[in-house]
């Protein structure tokens, strides 16, 4: 028996760790692994009890980082769990509260986005880009959108969809050797367009992303860096030679030291080239000892983040 938990909670227990560890599924007894996997019977899962394969998964869900899931954090990964087939449909994996739309650019391509606009709210309102992961989702749009943010810093957010294994944010060096198209002109038209419709404050165009999302915000400001105010790429990697084009943009950018999916190298390597190249504003970091490939959940939770990034402002 799992230790500290009541009996009305097992089930939900094991449902939580089932939707968040996709490969214990395939254990024939899951209860039984589940359940060996709480080494102290506390009722709380370890990185030590999780092993680092399944830790990196799971990651993303230690909001405080001590390498521990408490009731909270499992809690949270439930309710993610939690969500139906139609929210998981949506660009960006959002609620209810995005519209679903479609946007045709001039090189023929469409994409998929959805759209959170404040209701009542007056025109010049900053706008927010979020990327995705190849898993689809991203943890920032439904957090930007939820209520208690929005009273805080209303914001227009704009999560795209990367469709297609063939398809990436921004053509990268990294795992090079695959033959992908970029998104990158269709989603910056969109990015226009919704920007004219809402009459966003051109000043104040953010941009954040996680994984593959993260390769895409920093292959993203290489491109436009005069577009945006601030972006924040999480987990992300990009060749350094790059550097020198993001100036004027301000950066800040976060990492685990033990991403086994993308190297922390990566941000390390950006944020040296990025002083090396003497950009303004100077760069922000932040690592996350022991956090794996998960790092955008602290990342995001960090209160301090948003009222930076929601304080610059493009001259």
């Amino acid at each position: 028996m799992l230790g500290g938990v009541s009996s009305s909670m097992k089930p939900l227990f094991a449902l939580v760790l089932l939707f968040a560890l996709p490969a214990l599924a395939q254990q024939k007894d899951k209860t039984a692994r589940l359940q060996s996997m709480d080494v102290n019977k506390d009722g709380k899962l370890t990185k030590e009890e999780l092993g680092a394969q399944f830790w990196n998964r799971a990651s993303g869900y230690d909001a405080n980082s001590d390498g521990v899931l408490d009731a909270a954090e499992l809690a949270a990964m439930q309710e993610k769990g939690r969500r139906g087939k139609e929210e998981q449909a949506r660009p960006g994996g959002v609620s209810s509260a995005f519209e679903v739309r479609e946007f045709k650019g001039t090189n023929g391509e469409t994409i998929r986005y959805s759209l959170f606009v404040p209701k009542d709210k007056p025109a010049g309102l900053p706008l927010v880009l979020c990327l995705h992961g190849a898993g689809g989702n991203t943890a920032a749009p439904n957090l930007l959108a939820a209520p208690a943010m929005q009273a805080k810093h209303p914001c227009i957010v704009m999560a795209p969809a990367c469709d297609g294994k063939s398809t990436r944010w921004a053509k990268s060096e990294f795992r090079g050797g695959l033959e992908v198209r970029s998104v990158m002109p269709e989603l910056m038209e969109a990015l226009d367009a919704v920007a004219a419709e809402t009459k966003a404050d051109a000043k104040r165009l953010y941009l954040t992303g996680q994984s593959m999302g993260g390769m895409g915000t920093w292959g993203i400001i290489a491109e436009h860096a005069s577009r945006f105010a601030a972006a924040v790429p999480i987990c992300g990697i990009w060749q350094p030679v790059d550097a020198p084009k993001m100036n004027g943009v301000a950066i800040w950018a976060f990492h685990g030291t033990d991403d086994n999916a993308v190297p922390v190298s990566g941000s390390r390597d950006m944020i040296e080239a990025l002083k090396k190249a003497a950009v303004k504003p100077e760069p922000k970091y932040t690592e996350f000892p022991g956090v794996g490939h998960g790092s955008w959940e602290p990342a995001y939770a960090k209160a301090e983040l948003w009222e930076w990034m929601f304080a610059q402002k493009r001259e």
